[in-house]
């Protein structure tokens, strides 16, 4: 049976635990090992964790440094960014890991990739080591994704998350500023549609009961003329209140029609006072 997928939004951070607890006591030697292992574990695409911690930084300027560059590269880097010397100290292991990595960057920065551009980005000489790579990464939960062989490209539904570089911190809270001012406007824009629509129709329900409290009042008095005309044998009167009936029903009949106008004008185009306020700000999301 085959094995199952990571969860799709984990990236392996359950399997990162027990280096991460091994590493804050090893040093040197142990710990270049311990980040050796992780860049090679199967399951395990986040590093920023085992990154962070002391013992790792500690490689630093030592003679096991390049097991720090390594793993910053595999935190935060791609492919292209891979230098002579660090791809002489990748086994096949980490070089997999790698290109699957710099994948995930790929398909996080567009909805559809030519296959041309992930070969050339990613070091892939043929469609076929493209293809079975990105089934790859579908099965094993590190993208969403749907290949489209005629065409030859990707269309990206999701992917996983990477580590956040700390110089990218600003950048990225000051895009969720934008987008939390930009979701306040639309809730107030959204707020005063509701407001105004509940306002008219208001307004149409009061009319309403006017418009009919006038009838009722006026066929009062044209029951009440009626006798009267009977009575004295004349009809003035009674054309004058027939008059003024006719007109308020055609009052009505205008202010009815004009509700409806409005209740159709506000299906075909609902919120379209904050539409395009809305797809601007939302431009530059996906």
């Amino acid at each position: 049976a085959a094995p199952a997928s990571m969860d799709f939004d984990e990236g392996g951070a359950h399997e990162l635990q027990q280096f991460v607890l091994l590493a804050q006591t090893a040093k040197g030697a142990g710990c270049a090992a311990l980040v050796n292992q992780v860049l090679a574990h199967p399951k395990i695409f986040v590093f920023g964790e085992l990154l962070a911690l002391p013992a790792v930084q500690e490689l630093a300027g030592s003679e096991h440094a390049i097991a720090l560059d390594l793993l910053s590269l595999f935190a935060y880097g791609t492919w292209n960014d891979l230098t002579p010397a660090l791809r002489a100290a990748l086994n096949d292991a980490m070089i997999s890991k790698l290109k699957k990595l710099s994948m995930v960057s790929i398909c996080a920065s567009a909805q559809i990739i030519p296959y041309d551009k992930l070969m050339q980005d990613i070091g892939i000489s043929s469609v076929r080591e493209l293809e079975d790579l990105i089934i790859s990464l579908i099965y094993e939960g590190l993208l969403q994704a749907k290949l489209d062989q005629r065409a030859k490209q990707v269309e990206v539904h999701h992917t996983i998350g990477r580590d956040v570089h700390p110089n990218e911190l600003a950048q990225m809270a000051s895009k969720l500023q934008q987008w939390y001012d930009t979701t306040a406007a639309l809730m107030i824009s959204i707020q005063e549609q509701a407001q105004g629509y509940k306002s008219d129709k208001d307004s149409q329900g009061r009319r309403r009961t006017a418009v009919e409290e006038r009838i009722e009042r006026l066929t009062e008095k044209l029951k009440q003329g009626h006798q009267d005309t009977r009575a004295v044998g004349g009809s003035s009167a009674r054309d004058q209140q027939l008059a003024d009936v006719e007109m308020v029903l055609n009052e009505d009949g205008r202010a009815s029609a004009a509700g409806r106008a409005g209740e159709r004008a506000h299906r075909t185009n609902p919120g379209g006072g904050f539409k395009r306020h809305a797809q601007g700000a939302f431009g530059n999301f996906r």
